[in-house]
């Protein structure tokens, strides 16, 4: 029997061998390892990600959530599982609520919030009981409800036109009362506390600021003219007197306070501009979702007023003044060529042309041609019914609420 002599080096050879074939079985079973872990920490981010949405639709569906919520704003949202506790973080915003949630990883969002309907009734056309008769003229629609005097509706002509659009379906009228619907006092009270700002930083030139919601309040001071400024999030512009914004600026989820605004031509954004005497918009003007004017009732000419397509989404406020002049003017006016998505709201005269998607809340309705003026009519307007829309929060407590837009 023969031995059988194995050279030292093919032993060697086994052994590197063996130990490449170990670190390569290590090698995926580390990777292996990683991908489970990267697939459970993708897992758990889905998680929480999914447990912000479902906070932020139980926040819009559930109004009694915040007297539920623990002292520090916490809410359970699946029972037995403690990764659903999620805090709430909520303020007031212009008309609007910046909700903030905040999950167990750190993870958080935030978005503007208005309310599902208008007010208490719901309406497409609220025009209050005054014993005339509403007039249509015009190429002029109502889709949806509209609560007017008891005296009803005339089609009528304007000069040589005759009316041109869409009789009111007879479903859909109801009366009015005598009381035009009145803004609750604490959303009135929040806005006066908005003119009252005053001691902070002046505003230079060609600022650059992305302010969270989740950081403390900015507030600036500015000129009479404001170019070339990129601001975003939770800030505060004011003046004491007036204000021209240039179509440069690149300003989203702003406020804005002064006594009189004007937005140049062209501009694009996202704002609620709060004025003591006037709003006055040139030609395409587009605000987007989360937007508003507010014109105070300090004085008997307040106006808004939208130059040729223009777009708002959001709201348009013209507070009521106590006294009106005896010579009727517009205290609101809307091109024919402009669009207003979500509430229209003029306790005074509104000269309404163009399309109202949402609601129109006036006292009167004018139309002032170059031969005179015409009293009670709505001429050339599409009013729209749609649930597409939020509300801001300014007729009535009970609400539902809607989601705006995500800025966080």
């Amino acid at each position: 029997m023969r031995n059988c002599t194995i050279p030292a080096s093919v032993l060697a050879t086994v052994l590197v061998v063996c130990m490449l074939m170990l670190l390569v079985v290590l090698s995926v079973m580390s990777l292996w390892n990683i991908e489970l872990t990267l697939g459970y920490q993708s897992e758990q981010r889905e998680r929480y990600r999914a447990h912000i949405e479902s906070a932020f639709v139980l926040y819009a569906l559930d109004s009694t959530l915040t007297e539920r919520l623990r002292e520090d704003r916490t809410y359970l949202l699946y029972e037995g599982d403690s990764s659903s506790r999620v805090q709430y973080t909520s303020g007031k915003w212009g008309l609007y609520e910046a909700v903030t949630v905040k999950v167990r990883n750190g993870t958080r969002g935030t978005r503007i919030f208005g309310k599902r309907r208008e007010g208490e009734y719901g309406t497409t056309l609220f025009l209050p009981e005054d014993g005339r008769t509403l007039s249509l003229a015009g190429k002029t629609y109502v889709k949806g409800d509209a609560r007017i005097p008891r005296n009803g509706i005339v089609y009528t002509q304007v000069r040589s036109v005759f009316f041109g659009g869409e009789k009111v379906d007879a479903r859909n009228i109801k009366q009015s009362p005598e009381e035009f619907p009145l803004p609750e006092k604490e959303y009135v009270d929040g806005i006066q506390k908005l003119f009252s700002l005053d001691g902070y930083p002046l505003l230079a030139g060609n600022e650059y600021l992305h302010r969270s919601f989740t950081d403390s309040l900015l507030c600036f001071e500015t000129g009479e003219y404001l170019s070339g400024v990129d601001m975003r999030g939770r800030v505060i512009l004011y003046t004491p007197g007036e204000l021209f914004l240039e179509r440069d600026n690149r300003l989203e989820n702003l406020i804005v306070v002064a006594r009189k605004v004007e937005i140049a031509a062209g501009f694009q954004g996202s704002l609620q501009v709060f004025a003591r005497d006037s709003i006055l918009l040139e030609d395409e003007v587009r605000l987007s979702p989360g937007s508003g004017l507010w014109v105070s009732g300090e004085n008997d000419r307040r106006l808004i007023r939208l130059g040729k397509y223009c777009e708002v989404n959001g709201y348009i406020i013209v507070s009521g003044h106590d006294e009106e002049s005896e010579v009727p003017s517009a205290n609101y006016f809307q091109s024919k060529s402009s669009r207003v998505r979500g509430l229209v709201y003029v306790d005074g005269i509104a000269e309404v042309h163009g399309v109202v998607s949402g609601s129109l809340y006036a006292r009167s309705c004018y139309y002032f041609a170059p031969e005179g003026f015409y009293s009670g009519i709505l001429y050339d307007v599409a009013l729209l019914e749609t649930s597409l829309v939020s509300y801001p929060f300014w007729m009535g407590k009970n609400y539902e609420r809607k989601e705006v837009r995500w800025v966080d």
